[in-house]
Formats: structure tokens, sequence, C-alpha cells
């Protein structure tokens, strides 16, 4: 049975809950004056804790040391997958390479003993809720507990009529955006058992600046922007916030995938977009790691703020801009 069908409060009928009773002039006019009072205190609080945001542009942050600690990637068997992997290693992390690539998983792992590290392989579909809880059985016999969590794995578009297929949608939401849920789930309880922790995830600059050519790619990630930010504020609520740390990256088009560069390549309206190399985002999500760094744009050429002005922009003055840097229209062609 699927890990979403198993509540029965999703089969019962659709109840209708009190109505709200009217409030007169003179609650309302309370609630306003609490609200008043509540936004004063923050004010009042938040001075200091805005200096020492303002400090820590000018300051380099302290770096923790992540020698000896265990991280699973997942999606480790290629790519930034890959890359991230090795970074980790080279750190002396203790490293589970999770991909249903099984042949290349091994290869990686290969790779990274060559750092005097422990590495496994394991095969296992991430979007399967059982294959993930099993997975972190298997991870804990042969490595310990999981310390670094990297959810990397990902479905890009190959083709432009692919975003329209339900098998790609559905494929894509599964592995994109649930194996993320599954594998938090599955980790965090030891992450906080010990206070000891850090979840990352491999989201997109998609997560921010939707393309129309690629909405199920777009839907995950910003999906996955969400699910992240919920965990962080769950992880403060919890009292954990200082103890199990969550990073969520934002990368712009790196050299992976053959069959998906090739489709950027052939998209009219992205010939000034620059590709770079997966080594970049391996050494930028562990300096992120050790750092503690709750969100990151690679290259650092942006900030994650920004990329917020950006998607709050009026409309056709977002779409000017995108046009403009992106120097015309996407062919919408296979």
């Amino acid at each position: 049975m699927t890990a979403w069908n198993t509540d029965r409060h999703l089969t019962q009928p659709y109840e209708w809950a009190e109505p709200v009773p009217l409030k007169t002039s003179l609650q309302r006019a309370r609630e306003v004056f609490a609200t008043l009072l509540n936004l004063l205190v923050f004010a009042f609080e938040s001075v200091p804790l805005w200096w020492e945001t303002l400090v820590a542009q000018f300051v380099t942050p302290s770096s923790k040391n992540i020698s000896g600690q265990t991280a699973l990637v997942t999606g480790g068997a290629n790519g930034l997958g890959q890359s991230i992997a090795i970074a980790l290693a080279k750190e002396g992390c203790n490293v589970a390479v999770v991909d249903v690539d099984e042949t290349n998983a091994r290869k990686t792992v290969a790779s990274l003993r060559r750092y005097n590290v422990s590495a496994e392989a394991y095969k296992v579909d991430v979007s399967d809720y059982e294959a993930v809880r099993q997975l972190g059985r298997d991870v804990e016999r042969d490595l310990g507990p999981v310390d670094i969590l990297v959810n990397n794995a990902g479905i890009l578009p190959t083709s432009f009529s692919q975003d329209a297929l339900p098998s790609h949608i559905e494929r894509s939401m599964g592995v994109n955006v649930l194996s993320s849920v599954w594998t938090t789930q599955t980790f965090i309880d030891s992450m906080i058992r010990r206070r000891k922790g850090h979840i990352v995830a491999i989201s997109s600059i998609a997560g921010y600046i939707a393309p129309g050519w690629a909405k199920t790619y777009a839907t995950t990630k910003f999906a996955l922007r969400g699910f992240m930010d919920a965990l962080e504020d769950d992880l403060y609520l919890r009292g954990q916030a200082n103890h199990v740390h969550t990073t969520t990256v934002f990368p712009f088009a790196f050299n992976t995938r053959k069959q998906a560069i090739s489709l950027l390549k052939a998209s009219s309206g992205l010939t000034r977009l620059p590709i770079y190399e997966p080594a970049m985002l391996g050494e930028t999500v562990v300096r992120a790691i050790k750092t503690n760094q709750r969100k990151v744009v690679v290259p650092e050429v942006l900030k994650p703020y920004q990329l917020s002005i950006y998607e709050n922009l009026p409309i056709k003055i977002r779409q000017l801009l995108t046009r403009t840097m992106a120097q015309g229209e996407v062919k919408l062609v296979d």
C-alpha cells in the first residue's frame, strides 16, 4: 500500500466546520491593537538580528569540520550528484552513493575510496517509500547514521514535447519531489536524536524562474524549494534549528546529461545561457554545508533574495528582462 493512501480521513465525507461568529467593533479594534503591538515588539527585538546579518556580510563565516561524517547522496552515480560525492569524500566524509544506475554508482564508489574514506553503492528508486526506508536500514548497517543528506536525484526534460506526457509528469514528481520527502522522513529522526545533521536539496534556478517549455521540471523545483522552507521552519518550531541545518541549492545550467544539454543548446532563447562544469557545484555545496548557508545560487553571482525580487516584478517587466537576457524566444520544437 502506498504511503499516501493510508490515512482514513481522506475517505470520509466532507463536513463543514462551525460558522465563525461575527466580531464586534470592539473585538476588531482589540485585534488591530494587538497586531500593532506585536509589530512594535518585533521591530524592537529584530534590531540586533539585523545588525548581526549586516556584520555577517563582511565577516568570513566560521567553517565546521565534517571529516569522518557519513553523507548520503541521491542520484550520486553521475553528473552533479557525483561531483558532490567527490567533494564530500575530499573533505573526509564516508559516502553512500544512491542511484538506479548501479554500474556507474559502483564506479563512483571506487573513485571515492581513493580518498581513504568508506563508500558504498546502493541501487534504489528513491521515489519508492518502502525502498527508501530499507535504504535507511542498509546504510546505517554499512556506514553508520547519516549526518549529511543530499537530495540530488532528479529528472530533466530531454525534449520539448516530453513536458506534456503524463508518464514524464508523474515520474518527475516522484523523483524530484517525493524522494526528498521520503529520505528526510527516514533520516531526520536520527539527526534530531543525535542533535547533529544537515539536509541539502538540489533545486534549480528554475525553482525561482519558471521556463514555460519545462513546466513540469519547474513545478517540481518550486515544490522542493517550498518543502525545504517548511522543513527549516519545522526544525525551528521543534527547537532543533541549531543542531540540524538545511541548505537549498539553486544551480544554473551545468554540463551533465548529454540529452538535456542538447535541449538547452537547441533553444534559440537560451543562446546566452552559460553552462558550467559540475566540479564547481560540488565544491560550492560542500562549502555551503560547512558554513551552514541556508540558500545558495551556483555560481554565486546572484543571491536568492535577488531572484525573489525577479519573481515579484510586474509581469511585463519580468518578460522583457527574460527576453533581453535570453536573446529571443524559446523555439518550441523537438
